[in-house]
């Protein structure tokens, strides 16, 4: 009997470990279809030889810069609560053309053009916030913005919360 309950232990133990293992997940609105273009929503938004964050940089876009989505990775960077899978990209600087990774949060979640100015939405960051009910509960905030572009000139941002990186599933840009 004894035997018996050894080995029931272990596997109650086991099961318990396996659950708090932290599988990561891309947010959903960080998804970007291949061969399709695609904006840079972040300044000076680093391109890497591969896709991890300790590679080395291989160049730097601005907000604003069309690429090329060319193929999306398996690998997935978290950030804040923002969850996104890196692309392999092609851009054009100048009359050169050129590839490499970009992570996918720095990229816009939809952009539009309206009388020559161009209006991108992104998310920019995550910041802890205190729930009004429960002072004692820090709830992770996602940070929204619209940019209002002309050319590589930022003319306006307005930010705004979004919610959790549970809510970021799918966000739609109309006009």
């Amino acid at each position: 009997m004894k035997p018996f309950i050894t080995v029931l232990f272990l596997c109650i133990i086991q099961f318990f470990s396996a659950q708090e293992e932290d599988y990561e997940y891309a947010n959903g609105v960080f998804y970007f279809e291949e061969n399709k273009t695609q904006k840079i929503f972040t300044d000076f938004t680093r391109i890497r030889q591969s896709p991890n964050v300790n590679a080395q940089i291989l160049d730097s876009l601005q907000t604003n810069q069309q690429i090329l989505i060319l193929k999306q990775d398996e690998t997935i960077l978290k950030l804040g609560e923002r969850r996104a899978n890196w692309y392999k990209i092609s851009y054009q600087k100048g009359d050169k053309t050129s590839e490499g990774y970009v992570w996918g949060g720095n990229l816009c979640v939809g952009y539009r053009t309206k009388n020559g100015y161009d209006f991108l939405f992104g998310l920019t960051k995550t910041i802890n916030k205190k729930d009004k009910k429960y002072p004692e509960i820090v709830i992770k905030q996602n940070i929204a913005s619209i940019k209002m572009v002309e050319g590589n000139t930022l003319i306006d941002e307005v930010s705004f919360d979004t919610g959790s990186g549970e809510s970021l599933s799918y966000g739609n840009f109309y006009h």
